[in-house]
């Protein structure tokens, strides 16, 4: 309704609720935070199945092709994911894989108890089950290449087993993160004590979500001011970074291009004292009498009413083709 509203009644009534604003803006910083959220939590837990997908295909080398397990371990799992919890598990899966390259059985169990010796320092509930579990299957007996290939099966199984933990604790965060990124949102007038605990954890533990935050209350702030102190330095600080989604970026620069519409409350609340500050999020009771006349007559779809809302909105002459055409016919028969 903008344009005919700016053209029937000029330009000083055009004025944006702050409720759209808000709305507007939220809305993308959520995308940013989705794209967060993908790259914090779905990625890595896509890299761990992953993973998994390439042990279980050196479980099937094991069994069918002994020979090409070497080849396949060394080429390594096609992951180029560069999460924290990736880079651990890449590291871990190094480690634990040395023993599988050697087809000697003396030597692979020489490595191995080398290396469950090692993994004995590390307190992850995974790790201290894979070293039990294969201290266990160890024989005291010198190692035969069935034994061999039973105690290489099983290094595998708990590999998996590591990657399974690590995806469940993601997919915790994720679900948490998800229950609690709304604390970004609230306006200093809607935190309370609780919410305001709940915020500061929140940032301490992403705290790459912050400038978000202050983004909302940057913007928000905006309707908080007392209004003879309200000049838009909000919108004008605002930093369109190359970082952000395109969706975010798009809304700031609409903000900086709708500058004056959205001030304009400005000077309905100047002329007028008494109204609440409630108001400037909502002027929909001010708006009222400008759209009456658009509201009237909305659902009427005679081309009359028709032409007339095109012609107003578009500001030119329309014309119905289709009704022109029906004519031309009827004149043809008629001439016929």
């Amino acid at each position: 309704m903008i344009a005919p509203v700016r053209r029937v009644f000029g330009e000083e009534v055009v004025q944006i609720d702050g409720f759209h604003v808000m709305q507007e803006l939220n809305k993308s910083i959520r995308r940013d935070l989705l794209d967060f959220k993908y790259r914090e939590f779905k990625a890595p837990i896509r890299a761990l199945n992953a993973f998994r997908r390439w042990i279980k295909t050196i479980q099937n080398k094991i069994q069918n092709a002994p020979a090409t397990v070497s080849r396949e371990i060394k080429k390594g799992p096609p992951i180029n994911n560069t999460h924290p919890v990736i880079t651990d598990c890449r590291t871990i899966t190094k480690l634990i894989l040395q023993p599988l390259t050697l087809t000697d059985p003396k030597k692979f169990k020489e490595r191995l108890e080398k290396l469950l010796k090692r993994l004995k320092r590390d307190s992850r509930n995974s790790i201290q089950a894979l070293v039990k579990a294969l201290t266990e299957k160890m024989p005291k007996r010198p190692l035969t290449k069935k034994g061999m290939k039973r105690l290489q099966i099983e290094l595998l199984k708990r590999i998996k087993k590591i990657y399974l933990e690590e995806r469940t604790k993601l997919e915790a965060a994720r679900s948490q993160f998800h229950k609690d990124h709304w604390i970004l949102f609230f306006q200093p007038e809607k935190m309370t004590e609780t919410r305001t605990t709940r915020l500061q954890e929140f940032l301490t533990k992403y705290p790459q979500t912050k400038e978000y935050h202050e983004l909302t209350r940057q913007v928000g702030s905006i309707y908080r001011k007392p209004v003879e102190l309200i000049d838009g330095t909000e919108i004008d600080n605002l930093t369109i970074k190359p970082y952000y989604s395109e969706q975010l970026q798009t809304t700031l620069k609409t903000l900086k291009k709708f500058k004056q519409e959205i001030l304009r409350f400005k000077n309905v609340f100047q002329a007028n004292p008494h109204l609440s500050k409630a108001c400037r999020a909502n002027m929909e009771y001010y708006n009222q009498r400008f759209k009456a006349p658009f509201q009237n007559g909305l659902n009427c779809t005679k081309p009359t009413h028709l032409l007339a809302k095109l012609t107003l909105q578009l500001g030119c002459k329309v014309r119905f083709f289709v009704e022109e055409t029906t004519k031309e016919k009827e004149h043809k028969k008629l001439n016929v």
